[in-house]
């Protein structure tokens, strides 16, 4: 509609479905949830993330301003999700703990020590980008995504989970509230990567966030009102 580039619309879709489970999902989830909620805020996380990480750079691979034939384009598709940083990473411990591989101690804290400092670091760098090119406007984008993110996401998760089987309404509460939260740092981090959206993305983050205090605590008065049960 705003004749904008596959490139800056694949950003645009993220920010209005890539959610921030990763950093702020457990947390609340276990937290408002309990235990129960375990099992399905895991199978989130994985899923949502591995699919992200495989669209994202098959659609930035579309996005190329290079003219290339058929056979070319599947081939930079498959190269750009096959080696992708996330996608590698993600492999690797699921192989790793399924074979039940014992790693040194030191090495075993130094991956704790770059796990424990990945949120920060990506905050840092979203708070550096919107300092150096502070808004002079909020971004017309700004107000569609929002209500996607913060209102549709959710809305659409619960009708397509209470429509299309039967299941257990601790799965149904944990994945309405994650699809609640605000867009995640890690569109941010795409974004950056491919040079494009950088500082809509970030601020896309910022608005989200703040707006996700109402959206959220409405999910979570649901949840406790026993609403998303039924």
């Amino acid at each position: 509609m705003r004749r904008n580039s596959l490139a800056d619309c694949t950003i645009q879709s993220f920010a209005g479905a890539y959610g921030n489970i990763g950093y702020m999902g457990p947390g609340l989830a276990l937290l408002a949830l309990g235990e129960r909620a375990a099992a399905p805020v895991a199978l989130i996380v994985c899923f949502e993330n591995a699919l992200h990480f495989i669209v994202a750079p098959a659609l930035m691979a579309v996005a190329g301003d290079e003219k290339r034939s058929v056979g070319r384009l599947a081939g930079d598709i498959i190269r750009r999700v096959v080696f992708h940083p996330f996608i590698i990473s993600t492999a690797l411990g699921f192989a790793v703990a399924a074979m039940q591989i014992d790693q040194p101690v030191a090495f075993q804290r130094f991956i704790d020590y770059l796990a424990q400092a990945a949120a920060p670091c990506a905050l840092f760098a979203m708070g550096v980008t919107l300092a150096l090119r502070p808004l002079k406007r909020i971004p017309a984008e700004i107000g569609y995504i929002v209500p996607v993110k913060l209102i549709l996401h959710p809305l659409v998760v619960f009708v397509a989970l209470t429509t299309f089987g039967s299941f257990d309404p601790i799965w149904i509460e944990a994945a309405v509230l994650l699809a609640a939260l605000p867009t995640a740092t890690n569109v941010f981090v795409i974004a950056q990567q491919y040079h494009v959206w950088q500082e809509r993305a970030s601020a896309t983050i910022l608005i989200t966030t703040l707006f996700s205090i109402l959206s959220v605590s409405v999910v979570l008065v649901l949840i406790r009102a026993g609403y998303l049960a039924s």
